[in-house]
């Protein structure tokens, strides 16, 4: 079972055994690239004859910023906050958001994995990292990884709730864009 709600990929001028090809390819990509549980519904729409090749893509709720207390525990010590890291990952975009609203003076790391933060306020609630902008980056990496080779011309839309990826070997008309949407329209009524 797809972990997406919805998941329609239609090759026209190909049997069923291509979508299929391209389907598990789709997956594959989202799947590495830890995207697949954000996207909520997704359309593929590829026209070997013209060649064009277009993903719209509705995307489930928005991705809160990742915080302090979502990289490590925080725990108030004498003279100030520790926090014990459980996200490595994060740990250099936390340091930089903690030196910049404290002061380096005033963050010291006893340990790799620990860090005491000289303040009254908890740094809890501080933003370290914007994961909505990380995710619509990888996505955008991921749709150009997905695109056929050779399609050079692409256009890329994206808002907070979805998304619409063109890729074309000849130049984006706006009447092809016009016709693609349509048939997106299409296969999301069906």
């Amino acid at each position: 079972m797809d972990p997406m709600e919805v998941f329609k990929i239609e090759v026209t001028g190909q049997e069923e055994f291509g979508a299929k090809k391209y389907r598990e390819l789709i997956m594959d990509i989202l799947q590495d690239l830890g995207l697949i549980r954000s996207i909520g519904k997704l359309y593929v729409y590829v026209d070997i004859m013209k060649p064009v090749f277009a993903v719209y893509g509705l995307l489930r709720s928005g991705i809160p910023p990742l915080t302090v207390k979502d990289v490590g525990d925080v725990l108030k010590v004498q003279g100030g906050y520790q926090v014990k890291i459980n996200d490595e990952e994060h740990m250099s975009d936390m340091l930089r958001v903690l030196w910049n609203h404290y002061g380096r003076e005033r963050v010291e790391q006893p340990a790799r994995d620990i860090v005491i933060i000289a303040s009254d306020a908890s740094p809890a609630d501080l933003m370290v990292a914007d994961l909505e902008a990380e995710f619509l980056q990888d996505l955008t990496d991921a749709l150009v990884r997905i695109a056929p080779e050779g399609f050079r011309n692409r256009r890329n839309v994206m808002t907070k709730d979805s998304f619409f990826f063109i890729a074309a070997e000849e130049s984006l008309t706006p009447e092809m864009i016009s016709e693609i949407k349509e048939k997106i329209g299409e296969m999301e009524n069906a």
